[in-house]
């Protein structure tokens, strides 16, 4: 064959390319393949939005306990290692729920007992009536503290009556009028409602706005380096969400304020306070709200949350049961039977300043 014949030919042969037979199986190892990186993304995709989801809940658990551990804390500081011989309310109304700084201590509950009913009673009028109501099946806690950051004012000079306006070191914006404030030494403590600050001089005439002050007696000369610090009463709660009826929320109302919306997706809020029954200033059970018969002798309390993930995901349904607290006050919810993630987180956190002057 002359060597054109032979190039021709296989030049012939590198034409023919792949046969029918080899197509099929490259094709049928590509579909494979594919098929494995497909199933790979979608159990990655599914993983991450899984720990997407529990990572949520677990931010929002984690940061509602935040908040209580740190106004449970706080709750009825004194300013001083033993509790003042003194303590007395310029208030109006200073017996109501709000106001009621001088007698209601740093922490009271209400044990959720049936539709729309607590133990003791919850006072009306405190709370909203619509959305941002309580909702049923959960717990209210109230505490009274400092207000949050707030810096203690020390008095510069001694008053001159126990009418006089409190001298103090000028710090712009310290307080407002309106607020409620306690002065305190270790001899006495007094609350009041603040009707005018300036120039270093926190007035403290009698009226003023909600709930205002029945008269200007703050019933004690505070001496020089006594101080004053603004205080608030702060009510925990579980209501319906504003973003609709997707979930519940964690709610927090401090004094006459609108409720602000902490963390959405709380389902249900269990507390039990841990009591000194024999006076020895350690805590010797656990019981609920109605079952305190002494608010002085509460020492610690053990907040339990049951918070929910704000979407539905996949197809299996959560009809697990779920314990809020343990021992003679377990309170099991039963889930209802949707797609959403659940977890129980649980706290025990000390009343400083109680244990501190027991």
């Amino acid at each position: 064959m002359a060597p054109t014949d032979r190039r021709k030919a296989v030049f012939a042969r590198v034409m023919l390319g792949f046969s029918i037979v080899e197509l099929m199986v490259a094709m049928a190892i590509s579909l494979l393949l594919l098929a494995g990186v497909i199933a790979i993304f979608a159990s990655s995709k599914s993983s991450y939005e899984t720990n997407d989801k529990l990572s949520r809940i677990q931010e929002s658990g984690r940061y509602a306990l935040d908040q209580f551990t740190y106004d449970i804390r706080s709750a009825g500081y004194e300013g001083c290692s033993r509790t003042s011989t003194y303590v007395s309310t310029s208030l109006k109304d200073n017996t109501s729920l709000l106001w009621n700084f001088r007698d209601g201590g740093p922490v009271s509950g209400y044990q959720y007992t049936g539709s729309a009913t607590w133990s003791p009673a919850f006072p009306t009028g405190i709370l909203p009536t619509g959305i941002g109501a309580p909702i049923n099946g959960s717990d209210i806690l109230v505490l009274r503290l400092p207000v949050r950051e707030a810096v203690p004012l020390q008095l510069t000079d001694k008053m001159a009556t126990v009418d006089s306006p409190l001298t103090v070191t000028d710090v712009p914006d310290a307080f407002k009028v309106g607020d409620i404030a306690m002065a305190y030494s270790c001899e006495a403590q007094a609350f009041f409602q603040v009707t005018g600050y300036g120039g270093g001089k926190i007035e403290h005439a009698k009226g003023g706005s909600s709930p205002g002050n029945d008269n200007s007696n703050l019933s004690y000369v505070f001496r020089k380096n006594a101080e004053v610090i603004p205080v608030n009463t702060v009510i925990y709660y579980i209501a319906q969400s504003t973003a609709g009826a997707r979930a519940s929320s964690l709610f927090r109302k401090v004094g006459t304020n609108n409720p602000e919306e902490l963390v959405e997706g709380v389902e249900q809020m269990q507390i039990d306070y841990g009591v000194d029954n024999d006076g020895n200033n350690t805590v010797d059970a656990y019981v609920i709200a109605s079952s305190v018969t002494n608010w002085s002798r509460v020492f610690t309390i053990r907040v339990a949350l049951l918070v929910r993930s704000i979407e539905a995901y996949g197809t299996d349904k959560d009809v697990q049961t779920y314990t809020l607290l343990t021992g003679t006050t377990a309170v099991p919810v039963v889930a209802p039977n949707d797609r959403f993630y659940r977890e129980v987180f649980t706290a025990t956190v000390g009343i400083r300043n109680r244990v501190v002057t027991n």
